[in-house]
């Protein structure tokens, strides 16, 4: 009896301690953005593209400006993230935001370790605006691998790209139309 009675404590222990510890593993993987605020890593020193203002000393830039073009059109508020370029992707490992939109290109090694969108821009016509040799030219959004905030992403770029405020941005900030 004493036996049967030790059992079903431990199943009821087991039963309280199981739901909870499975969050532990789950966090990794968050998929939820936090709080309706979408978090955007940003290299806040590339001219034209995300830099801070010199009179007012805020974010500007072709992509701060699709950065709150893709939040608004998830319902969600902007929160941009500055970091180091070095640290663009490591701290998007590190949950430190949802996604980059930062001039960070297409690369064979971006591409298997990251999620991202299709490319939206191509730079190899505007390197001397940015101020920037890049070795690669073609522009992504990117998040954690599997995440499928990629996918909304995608899908809101290409709203974008067809009802023509990309190219309205490109030209704003480049003077020629440069979305792929």
């Amino acid at each position: 009896m004493k036996r049967v009675f030790n059992r079903g404590i431990f199943l009821l222990l087991l039963t309280l301690l199981l739901p909870s510890l499975s969050g532990c593993f789950l966090a990794g993987n968050r998929e939820t953005l936090e709080n309706d605020v979408l978090r955007v890593g940003m290299h806040l020193g590339i001219e034209e593209m995300c830099y801070l203002s010199s009179e007012n000393n805020q974010p500007e830039g072709f992509e701060v400006e699709l950065a709150g073009l893709l939040a608004d059109k998830m319902n969600m508020e902007l929160e941009i993230v500055d970091t180091s370029e070095e640290n663009l992707l490591k701290s998007l490992d590190g949950e430190v935001y949802d996604c980059v939109l930062s001039s960070v290109g297409i690369s064979q090694w971006n591409t298997i370790h990251y999620g991202h969108t299709k490319p939206y821009l191509d730079l190899s016509s505007v390197q001397d605006q940015i101020g920037a040799e890049e070795e690669e030219n073609q522009i992504a959004a990117f998040t954690r691998k599997g995440n499928s905030l990629a996918d909304t992403l995608e899908e809101n770029l290409e709203e974008l790209k067809e009802d023509g405020t990309l190219s309205e941005l490109s030209n704003k900030y480049f003077g020629k139309d440069i979305t792929i």
